[in-house]
């Protein structure tokens, strides 16, 4: 008897998990959600990268990773994260250019 009374749940969860699965890209689902972000200055010298939140979360951030891998969540409204993001952006065209022309 309870092999019948588990069956329904066991093809809810299986269905729910198609359903999300195909609901999510994979993309989305590796960038975090962030719940409450830093409020201090990160020193430029320790920032690495950034990315943006996942578009499912409620509320929208900048996840800036360090060089040390830490991954810290920011306002992206503040001038500092702006600044940065402005700088990443610069960075990583200037590292595409002067790949472009050692071939």
């Amino acid at each position: 008897m309870k092999t019948f009374s588990l069956s329904p749940i066991v093809l809810l969860t299986l269905f729910l998990s198609v359903h999300l699965g195909a609901a999510t890209c994979e993309s989305e689902m590796s960038r975090p959600c962030c719940l409450s972000y830093h409020h201090m200055i990160i020193p430029w010298d320790w920032v690495y990268t950034y990315e943006l939140a996942k578009t499912s979360c409620s509320h929208e951030f900048v996840i800036l990773t360090t060089k040390r891998g830490k991954k810290i969540c920011v306002q992206p409204q503040a001038k500092w994260v702006q600044r940065y993001i402005s700088r990443l952006k610069a960075q990583k065209h200037a590292g595409v250019l002067a790949q472009g022309s050692l071939n």
